[in-house]
């Protein structure tokens, strides 16, 4: 037996996953479908949760304020992430 049930997300993230699943042939539903029959096949998420380290907090927070650094060049970047 099957049964209904409605999932909230936000418009652009649908979109994005409506497509993705549409080049494997699958619709969003079918998406769902299997993400869930993978967590009660295996009684976990099917996929490396992560949590941020204080440093990567640090970045996206300067990311959403738009305050990050910005670099001349590559090797300016990576003598940043060295120090």
């Amino acid at each position: 037996m099957r049964t209904s049930t409605s999932v909230r997300i936000d418009e652009e993230t649908k979109a994005i996953a409506s497509e993705v699943l549409k080049q494997y042939g699958m619709s969003l539903s079918e998406g769902i479908n299997l993400f869930c029959k993978q967590v009660a096949m295996t009684y976990s998420i099917p996929f490396e949760l992560k949590v941020p380290s204080k440093r990567m907090e640090k970045a996206l927070k300067e990311l959403s304020k738009r305050k990050g650094k910005s670099f001349d060049s590559p090797e300016a970047l990576k003598a940043d992430l060295e120090s």
